[in-house]
């Protein structure tokens, strides 16, 4: 086992912190969606006006209320008017969620090094792809990582718990109410946090100690709205309510296999997912920077073998009983998701669920510890994974730098700072719809 001094590891997690800001700031920026976000707070830091409603649900033309997310992406901007700042804040948030959740699950796992734990977590092609670059599922990823590690804290998993009781029915009371504000999904956690409380009542508690615990987590919840207050006190009556975006669509049953699949390659390297639309855009880029078709073929059919390694322990691994409760609770998300897009206008696109990314990495690293200890082999597999990654992204990199990310232009970016009119880079959807922000 490679095992690391404690100046090496400080050295390794600055390494990861500039390897993923470079990486996000060579990825998508021009993209309707990714441009969208930027220019709710690029609105807000020009005009000087609170954003009431934040992203844009282009199905039915609505937005979703709350100012969290104009705030995220202007708050950097009115200290440091330059464009790579809302990417570096982003950054900075999403490597400290990382970092929680990587400290927290080295704790829980007994063979796997602490330092391959923190590599993995931090350069996994979801958590890469997404909480890198400016676009609203990154920003859930800040806030749904420590949700689900106090979470795992609350519910009765483990022998020993980590952190303060009272801290963790904060952050399921405040992180799901940031995601409001952010993206449709956070209706998943109601449930995680419904079962908290459920699991308390059923077991002999005290009265006291029960309402203790609901009015921390009320108290969090009320941080949590603080943004989305002024857009509730000062509605645009013109908008259409976001509700109109759930209808009842019979069909899902036939996405059951697929949903599966997509939720459990959270935790695996979906690499044909982030390099291109179709074949032959991929080809295109592996093409454009050969070296790297060998690192991320490794990598694609590595990323297939985990999805089976997750099932296939999901049936095999039963010696361990604190692994039952895992792999049950990731299996209540996968339920979860399936049964929500029976209500969603959307189909299962993987980012809809983009949320749940931290039950099944969480499990993953519970089959790769039992595999650890079973094959010797495995570990070098795992680190395989490492070293493909260390090339496979900068290559993509170096394609998306001149081909899709803010320095294809940021000249034009600039001028929109400078001149205080966020209309030189691009409008609002809401300028066209007439109402919003």
């Amino acid at each position: 086992m490679v095992k690391l001094s404690k100046l090496q590891f400080v050295l390794l997690v600055g390494f990861l912190f500039i390897f993923r800001i470079l990486y996000g700031l060579s990825s998508e920026f021009w993209f309707e969606d990714e441009l969208q976000i930027y220019l709710i707070g690029l609105k807000a830091f020009t005009t000087h006006s609170w954003p009431y409603y934040g992203p844009d649900i282009v199905y039915t033309n609505t937005q979703i209320p709350g100012a969290l997310q104009g705030l995220l992406v202007a708050g950097g901007l009115f200290l440091f008017p330059f464009p790579e700042v809302p990417t570096l804040l982003l950054n900075i948030l999403s490597f400290a969620a990382l970092a929680f959740f990587g400290w927290y699950t080295s704790k829980r796992i007994k063979n796997i090094p602490s330092w391959l734990v923190w590599v993995w977590v931090m350069t996994l092609t979801w958590t890469m792809h997404y909480s890198t670059r400016v676009v609203n599922p990154s920003y859930v990823l800040v806030f749904s990582l420590p949700f689900f590690v106090c979470l795992l804290e609350l519910l009765p998993i483990f022998e020993r718990t980590i952190l303060p009781r009272k801290l963790c029915y904060f952050v399921i009371g405040f992180c799901p109410f940031m995601i409001m504000q952010l993206h449709m999904s956070y209706v998943l956690l109601f449930p995680f946090i419904g079962l908290v409380f459920l699991l308390f009542i059923l077991k002999p508690f005290r009265l006291k100690e029960l309402l203790i615990n609901g009015l921390v987590w009320l108290l969090g919840a009320i941080a949590g709205l603080l943004t989305l207050i002024p857009t509730w006190l000062h509605p645009d009556e013109s908008m259409p309510g976001v509700g109109s975006n759930v209808i009842f669509n019979i069909d899902n049953y036939k996405n059951i296999i697929i949903v599966l699949t997509r939720y459990l390659s959270f935790a695996s390297y979906e690499i044909p997912y982030i390099i291109g639309v179709n074949t032959q855009t991929r080809i295109d880029i592996l093409k454009s920077n050969i070296w790297m078709a060998p690192f991320a073929l490794f990598l694609l059919v590595f990323g297939f073998f985990l999805v089976v390694v997750f099932i296939y322990s999901f049936f095999k691994h039963k010696t361990d009983t604190t692994f039952n409760k895992v792999k049950y609770l990731t299996f209540l998300g996968y339920v979860l998701v399936f049964l929500s897009f029976f209500f969603s206008i959307k189909g299962p696109s993987s980012h809809t669920f983009y949320i749940l990314l931290p039950l099944p990495v969480f499990y993953s690293f519970y089959c790769y510890d039992w595999l650890w200890s079973k094959f010797k082999w495995w570990k070098y597999l795992m680190y395989a994974a490492v070293v493909s990654c260390l090339f496979f992204y900068p290559g993509l990199g170096a394609y998306n730098l001149s081909h899709k990310s803010l320095y294809v232009d940021r000249q034009k970016v600039v001028k929109a700072i400078e001149q205080k009119d966020y209309r030189i880079l691009g409008n609002r959807r809401a300028d066209k719809w007439g109402y919003g922000y």
